[in-house]
């Protein structure tokens, strides 16, 4: 009898690991159900694309960026190498040429780049006309004889520190 009541210990405590056992099986089935619906959802999402063509979808998008980044830096690089030669720099001088006349009309304007190179206008304005001269500018000089007007809107011009400066 006792041999009969051992393995009745036996199959009682074999029993509870069983159960137990079952109860723990039980709880990790319910688990991979979970996991198995969120990895279902993250998969194909709720639109119905799987995750795959959204990651593609996304791969694409990114290389279009940065080829669309690759072509304005280019873009900007040659605005950069043409900035110097731009007109950026004007320097305006109005004066009054004759005595008989005031309210300084008459005006002398340079529009110049970074390497003083650029052209300087002077309109002359008297009581029966507006005359209008133009003179080409090449490192801060002319090959024409410059006025002290035009000569004062051109070093207005160069200033780095008053680009452009109305005064009389």
């Amino acid at each position: 009898m006792d041999l009969e009541r051992g393995f009745s210990l036996i199959e009682f405590l074999l029993f509870v690991a069983l159960g137990i056992m079952l109860i723990w099986l039980g709880t990790l089935e319910i688990r991979l159900l979970r996991l198995t619906r969120t990895l279902r959802l993250l998969f194909t999402g709720r639109t119905g694309a799987d995750l795959e063509g959204v990651l593609r979808e996304y791969l694409e998008r990114m290389d279009r960026t940065d080829e669309t980044i690759k072509t304005f830096n280019e873009r900007a690089t040659a605005i950069e190498r043409r900035a110097p030669f731009n007109l950026s720099h004007v320097g305006v001088v109005r004066f009054n040429p004759f005595t008989d006349k005031g309210g300084d009309q008459s005006f002398a304007v340079a529009f110049l780049d970074d390497h003083g190179d650029g052209v300087v206008f002077t309109g002359l304005h008297s009581r029966t006309d507006v005359r209008v001269y133009a003179k080409p500018i090449v490192g801060l000089a002319s090959t024409y004889p410059l006025t002290n007007e035009e000569s004062e809107a051109i070093n207005r011009a160069n200033s780095r520190t008053e680009r452009t400066a109305i005064t009389k």
